[in-house]
């Protein structure tokens, strides 16, 4: 009988399904003839603050522990990162009591990371870890100074017959050292032929050149593709931007969510997550307990450059409109109706006047958007959610002049999202074109997409009807070798104190999933699916070759991601 009330269930829920999204398309169609009442937008400020983070960077830099440590040595502090609390899942996020601050000591080459809270009652703890951390704005900077004061580059770089831009990859350490050397890209305004990537030595002063031109994994030829770089700068990593964000029509609440800026979004200190969010609402029920992307990176042709494990937490500059504009929180601005904000990838170029997430309305829809800079690459993100309750999550990619973007690529974003449709427990199903049921996922698993009989996934209420539909787009490509899947359904992983498996346990550039593959059980369980995109940047699709690719690409739409439907909301 169980068996028999399931298949009922599944012939229902087919039904529900493509008759639902049929009358849902029919009175789309009557409700856009209809005005709709305005949304109304508020945001307040959620977690540590800007005077919080600055005075726990300075009581840790001033603490005996970290003192005695760096004492006598050249150093930089890096990056600052948030402890996430634990808790009951079916519970609103806590604010983070707690922070680990890393600095880099030049002077015997190794990484330090202090721990301690923020209301000062724990001591500050130090201990050295063995992993080279991105290069930060700072050290750059630095890097620039030095080359500003060497002879051979001097007059070049002050009379801007060179300019510097932050290249790919953002360090090297030569074969046989443990030296740490940041990366400098030099653009050459005159001569194309003269673009080089140099190395600076910020322990010594020295600049290291290469007969290539460039360090092995990084490429500077007289051929540049991308958008001019404008120089600007970007926030540092673990810069405060948290807020609860709330969205109302007339009298009605449609969603609420915490939202995270890149800065301080979740995932590995030297990648994060871009724009997090948490605690997602549609109309008072549960839908996401937290969605971001902790896993981008990028694969060359026959390896030409790279490949490259990139990061989220660098927020470039991008035009957001400041008139009649609110900005309720650091880091978040909401724009005024009719105003939408423009990235590098709508308006070509690499200016901007905001750093952080916009806010604005658009097509029945209130789009969350944040560009993002990692070496000479330029990442858009964006959250789109509907009146309608549909969500749309979509990633965009584009870049800075620079020669290695003009070989044929293949970008590869991975968006976690922990469902928990109306609570933490729920249970999964297959869709396809043309099959009679649904078939129940009831361990985890790996699939591949197939765009001819449009396989999504359910992920449905344990206790009732409500479900929200995963549809991947014909866009979101098929994975490749580097690659590895497309999704990946996993029961979630975490204790009381912190959430497990927010980045993949690799140390190589590709995303791996595999270790977490343990055929757990799904059902009525807490399901998170982890949802890979691939897009190929070249002018065709033939990549057995390097290809050049077109220098204006980055003028476009947003070209990956999934959208993710309510049924029986």
């Amino acid at each position: 009988m169980k068996l028999l009330r399931n298949g009922f269930l599944g012939i229902g829920l087919v039904i529900a399904l493509f008759s639902g999204l049929a009358a849902a398309s029919e009175n789309s169609t009557k409700r856009e003839k209809r005005a709709q009442e305005p949304l109304r937008i508020t945001a307040v400020q959620w977690g540590p603050t800007q005077q919080m983070v600055d005075a726990a960077k300075l009581r840790v830099e001033r603490s005996a522990a970290m003192q005695n440590a760096l004492k006598g040595t050249k150093y930089h502090l890096l990056a600052f990162e948030y402890i996430e609390n634990g808790g009951d899942k079916s519970q609103a996020s806590m604010p983070p009591t707690r922070f680990r601050v890393v600095f880099y000591d030049y002077t015997n080459d190794r990484t330090l990371i202090a721990e301690s809270n923020f209301a000062g009652t724990e001591a500050v703890v130090v201990r050295e870890e063995h992993f080279q951390p991105n290069a930060s704005d700072e050290e750059f900077n630095e890097a620039v100074r030095i080359l500003q004061s060497d002879a051979r580059f001097n007059s070049l770089l002050k009379g801007e017959r060179l300019r510097a831009f932050q290249p790919m990859p953002p360090i090297t350490v030569l074969s046989g050292t443990i030296e740490r050397l940041v990366n400098v890209g030099l653009e050459s305004q005159g001569n194309s032929a003269s673009n080089e990537v140099v190395s600076v030595s910020l322990k010594s002063g020295r600049v290291i050149r290469y007969d290539r031109g460039a360090p092995e994994t990084s490429l500077a030829a007289p051929e540049a593709c991308g958008i001019p770089n404008a120089g600007q700068g970007t926030t540092s990593n673990g810069t405060p931007g948290q807020y609860q964000l709330a969205i109302t029509q007339g009298a009605n609440t449609l969603w609420e969510m915490l939202v995270i800026r890149p800065s301080a979004s979740s995932g590995n200190s030297f990648e994060r997550s871009g724009i997090e969010v948490r605690d997602v609402k549609y109309k008072g029920k549960s839908v996401l307990k937290r969605g971001h992307v902790p896993v981008l990176n990028v694969q060359y042709v026959g390896n030409a450059c790279g490949p490259y494990r990139d990061w989220q937490y660098q927020e470039g500059s991008f035009d957001a409109p400041d008139a009649g504009a609110t900005d309720p929180a650091p880091g978040i601005r909401i724009l005024a109706a009719g105003q939408i904000a423009q990235t590098a990838l709508d308006s070509g170029n690499d200016t901007g006047n905001f750093n952080g997430v916009a806010i604005y309305t658009q097509n029945n829809e209130t789009v969350m958007v944040s560009e993002m800079n990692a070496g000479w690459y330029r990442y858009i993100m964006e959250w789109r959610f509907a009146n309608d309750g549909t969500i749309r999550p979509r990633y965009g990619f584009g870049a800075i002049n620079n020669s290695c973007v003009c070989l044929g690529h293949n970008h590869h974003v991975y968006w976690r999202f922990d469902f928990d449709v109306v609570n933490p427990n729920n249970k999964v199903f297959q869709v396809e074109r043309g099959r009679k049921f649904l078939q129940p996922i009831t361990n985890e698993i790996t699939r591949l997409r197939n765009y001819q009989t449009n396989r999504s996934f359910l992920i449905q209420n344990s206790t009732g009807d409500e479900a929200y539909m995963l549809v991947p787009n014909v866009s979101d490509g098929t994975a490749d070798t580097y690659g590895g899947g497309d999704l990946w359904l996993l029961k979630y992983q975490g204790t009381s104190d912190s959430p497990g498996e927010l980045d993949d346990p690799n140390t190589n550039t590709a995303a791996n999933f595999t270790p977490w593959l343990n055929n757990e059980s799904l059902v009525n369980q807490d399901v998170v699916v982890w949802y890979g995109a691939h897009f190929i940047h070249s002018d065709n699709a033939d990549l057995l070759e390097p290809n050049r690719i077109n220098p204006s690409i980055l003028s476009g739409s947003y070209v990956v991601g999934p959208d993710i439907r309510p049924i029986r909301w």
